[in-house]
């Protein structure tokens, strides 16, 4: 079965990255994308193949074949649409950083799990040999530290 992605943004991350991403992965498909520009998302829908676009959050979060959000919006709105979309039972993947605030991070976590929804955020460098040490509590030593 396949995993339905809404796109919330149609910027140049979403162009570039997000939407070629999700079609060249397997149990993914490019369900809907949001923007408030109506030609803007119909343009993008038509060149990444996507099923619908919508001008409208309400619209793509009632769509039944969108399971989970990407949101690539601006940092300050990602709360407001991660709750939106928790809130219809979506799950969301918030582009880093994943708000701007802490109380809007909380904010998110707690509509997430109330509703029984996945949060995460797409934070690439999590694996990245640096993360990993001080995760391990290693020092770590750059080329600019003393």
């Amino acid at each position: 079965m396949s995993f339905g992605w809404g796109i919330i943004s149609t910027g140049l991350h979403p162009e570039n990255k997000i939407a070629p991403a999700i079609n060249a992965t397997s149990g993914a498909n490019l369900v809907a994308v949001y923007s408030r520009d109506k030609e803007q998302a119909h343009s993008f829908a038509e060149k990444h193949g996507a099923l619908a676009a919508y001008a409208s959050m309400d619209e793509l979060l009632q769509d039944s074949r969108v399971d989970g959000v990407f949101l690539c919006s601006p940092n300050s709105l990602h709360s407001e649409h991660a709750i939106q979309a928790a809130q219809k039972g979506k799950h969301v993947l918030s582009e880093k950083p994943m708000t701007t605030t802490l109380k809007d991070a909380v904010a998110m976590v707690k509509a997430c799990q109330n509703n029984g929804v996945t949060l995460a955020a797409g934070y690439h460098l999590r694996t990245h040999p640096r993360s990993e040490e001080r995760r391990a509590g290693n020092e770590c030593r750059s080329r600019w530290s003393p």
